[in-house]
């Protein structure tokens, strides 16, 4: 394994505490390829991942290792350094190293069956480390440093030998890929490989009996290392743990760089030190990807704001702090009065735009302390730090006047834009972030019913019951529309990338109709119906009329390749009455294999993943296909997707729309496609728009393509009630 791939690999994982998804059904395939032994372990000290590696050497399998302690798997073992270490990391969030030297009693794992035979244990470097942020995991990362121990070994006899033997062993430490330098008693440089010449850029002729900090001269994070580890090593003979430290070297000329680091005692056949060996990997390509899943993980790839998930945890900081500290904070909560327009009339490219205008707009409204985010669609979030209600109402005015100054304009169209802003101040009596979010978000509504382009704030009389009464406006609405069958199907093409004009494969979307007929668009109903539990009988209205309208032609339909993509719910999932009328209708209708598929969103799918599996195996076996919609959207994506045997893969369209503009967005789009090729799934990506796009697709190799610019969604059936297949 090459040290990018390793530390990509320890990122990763790290990083994954980032996303609050349950590790306890981590799917381990993302670290399976990893060339080091990584396990991870549940607040119980239950093994919830054992990786290849550790499968290989120990010869135990992974399905063998889940759920068992390290005591049920290796009989007999104990280890009693590591076990404080996996309890230091679970307990109180610290890190840990066991050097060979120090953790004598190794795991029970061999380098190949004859060593097992043998009962000869590898030399074993274990790595200790908490995820989870609240110390809930505990990642074990095991390292065969048994070439280490041989060359360690081989340093010491060195001392006591002849000059040839000792260019021998240089020559060895040249050819390893880390870079080493090796330092005398006195912490002067004695000796550096051809990678450490090149990572500093000082050769060895000058570094040669140079101080060690002349060389490696190293910081943390713009700051002097807090301990001397040199020293460490001289005085107290032990490895010093850097492992806190996030260093950087800094070479004799050029920038700085990234660096994991690591320093060990030189010790002869009697324990004397003779030096110090210094071990060091450039690490910077590694820790600037770390730094990009992060921004990913909590901005907005759109407007480049905060994210919903972000906001939610500084809100969450916002009333743990008020509740300490006397001052009083507030928050803004706004949704754009008229985006809907733009994007209907023009498209979601200048839908997008606008989105990214007002961001800037609301950027420059705002003073230097606030945190402005972008919680979805048309809404934004601000959070007024150390502001009083007056003030609050003062800044909350001045955005919306700004924004109903501000003028949009896409090609010869002019738009005014206006805000509804609800606002609720933050004080030590508030009951927690959800609920302040809740009342914000009332008093937003309050403001669009009393008219849009208003600003209300939160009064406990005003705005709860307007806003309970305007979400059940819609519930009698759909169950009207149900009881009169006021629904109407459309259908949008997905296209083979390989032959474009062929056009076989449809997924079917819903609209309502109001009692004058016209169309409401899903975004309207769909969330409402989400909320009240309509949506089950939604989608078995669906599936019932396409299952009707197939068996109907069947005579043109029959051997021609035809299939239907149709949308469940979250709500469908988990109803096992829901898949009880699927199959009912399935079998009812006659419907041919293959020409059914099912598509979920990432979503619901995790959100319960036992019900999932459950719902899908069965329509599988039923002849039915899945696929996987919004898939991206969520960092825990591919480890959840192991456990998930859906037959196609669509890429999430955020990622899809910028690609042609975005190198972040491509690299989404590309990995995706790449994790579904290899598990042979077949890819669709989602928001196809121009041929920039295409173009960047197929470079790639995606399977399939759905979007405006391949063809908009269409009424499924002509005004004869006939298939429209064209």
């Amino acid at each position: 394994m090459d040290v990018k791939q390793e530390t990509k690999v320890d990122l990763m994982a790290q990083n994954l505490a980032v996303v609050d998804f349950d590790l306890e059904k981590l799917a381990c395939d993302v670290i399976d390829k990893s060339d080091i032994g990584i396990f991870i372990l549940g607040r119980d000290k239950n093994i919830v991942c054992w990786n290849n590696w550790m499968a290989q050497m120990s010869g135990i399998k992974a399905d063998n290792a889940t759920g068992k302690s390290l005591e049920q798997l290796f009989t007999g073992f104990s280890n009693l350094r590591l076990e404080q270490a996996i309890d230091d990391a679970l307990l109180r969030g610290m890190s840990a190293v066991l050097s060979q030297k120090f953790n004598p009693h190794s795991l029970p794992l061999y380098k190949s069956p004859e060593d097992r035979k043998k009962k000869q244990l590898m030399s074993q470097m274990i790595m200790v480390k908490p995820i989870h942020n609240g110390g809930h995991y505990s990642l074990v990362q095991v390292i065969d440093v048994s070439p280490a121990s041989a060359r360690d070994k081989m340093l010491r006899h060195q001392a006591d030998e002849y000059k040839h033997q000792e260019l021998h062993t240089r020559a060895i430490l040249s050819s390893i890929a880390d870079a080493v330098i090796t330092l005398d008693v006195d912490g002067r440089v004695d000796y550096m490989n051809i990678v450490a010449e090149k990572l500093t850029g000082w050769s060895f002729q000058q570094a040669l009996g140079l101080p060690w900090k002349n060389v490696l001269s190293v910081i943390d994070k713009k700051e002097p290392l807090r301990s001397e580890p040199v020293r460490h090593c001289l005085q107290q003979g032990q490895a010093p743990d850097l492992g806190e430290y996030e260093l950087e070297l800094q070479p004799k000329s050029g920038a700085n760089l990234a660096i994991e680091l690591s320093m060990a005692p030189i010790c002869d056949q009697h324990s004397e030190t003779l030096g110090v060996v210094a071990i060091f990997r450039d690490v910077t390509n590694a820790r600037q990807l770390a730094q990009q899943i992060n921004w990913q993980a909590s901005h907005d790839t759109l407007t480049a704001l905060l994210n919903r998930r972000a906001f939610d945890d500084k809100l969450a900081e916002m009333v743990k702090t008020v509740r300490h500290q006397d001052g009083c904070h507030a928050l803004l909560y706004l949704d754009l009065d008229r985006f809907k327009i733009v994007n209907d009339t023009c498209g979601h490219a200048a839908g997008d735009e606008l989105l990214k205008q007002i961001a800037r707009l609301l950027a420059s409204n705002i003073r230097a302390n606030d945190l402005l985010a972008r919680l979805g669609g048309d809404e934004f979030g601000i959070q007024l730090l150390d502001c009083p209600a007056k003030a609050a109402a003062n800044i909350a005015n001045m955005i919306r006047i700004a924004i109903q100054q501000f003028r949009f304009s896409w090609g010869e169209k002019i738009f005014n834009i206006g805000v509804s802003i609800g606002v609720v101040e933050v004080t030590p009596r508030c009951k927690s972030a959800e609920d302040i979010l809740c009342k914000a978000d009332a008093a937003c509504y309050a403001a669009k019913k009393s008219g849009r382009d208003q600003v209300h704030f939160y009064r406990s009389e005003n705005c709860a019951a307007v806003y309970h009464q305007g979400e059940m406006e819609w519930f009698p609405r759909i169950q009207q529309a149900l009881a009169e069958d006021r629904f109407t199907l459309y259908a949008q093409k997905i296209v083979p990338l390989a032959d474009m004009k062929q056009s076989k494969h449809f997924e079917v979307l819903v609209r309502m109709l109001d009692a004058d007929a016209k169309l409401i668009p899903p975004g309207e109903f769909i969330p409402a119906a989400e909320r009240f539990g309509l949506m089950p009988k939604i989608d078995q209205w669906v599936i019932c009329h396409v299952f009707k309208l197939i068996a109907s032609e069947r005579a043109r339909l029959n051997g021609q390749g035809y299939h239907f993509a149709i949308n469940l719910s979250g709500c469908t999932l988990s109803d096992e009455q829901c898949l009880a009328f699927i199959k009912e209708q399935l079998a009812y209708f006659n419907i041919p294999p293959g020409m059914i598929s099912f598509e979920i969103t990432e979503t619901a799918a995790i959100s319960n993943l036992s019900s999932v599996n459950h719902f899908i195996r069965n329509l599988q076996q039923s002849g039915c296909r899945l696929s996987l919609d919004d898939f991206g959207s969520g960092l825990s994506s591919f480890a959840y997707l192991k456990n998930l045997p859906v037959d196609f893969l669509k890429i999430d369209g955020l990622f899809v729309k910028n690609m042609a503009v975005d190198a972040i967005d491509r690299a989404m789009v590309k990995s995706i496609n790449e994790i579904g090729h290899v598990m042979q799934l077949k890819t669709i990506a989602e928001f196809v728009e121009n041929d920039a796009i295409i173009a960047s697709l197929e470079e790639i190799g995606v399977d399939y393509l759905q979007g405006y610019g391949i063809a908009p969604p269409q009424p499924l059936t002509d005004a004869n009630g006939r298939l429209q297949l064209t």
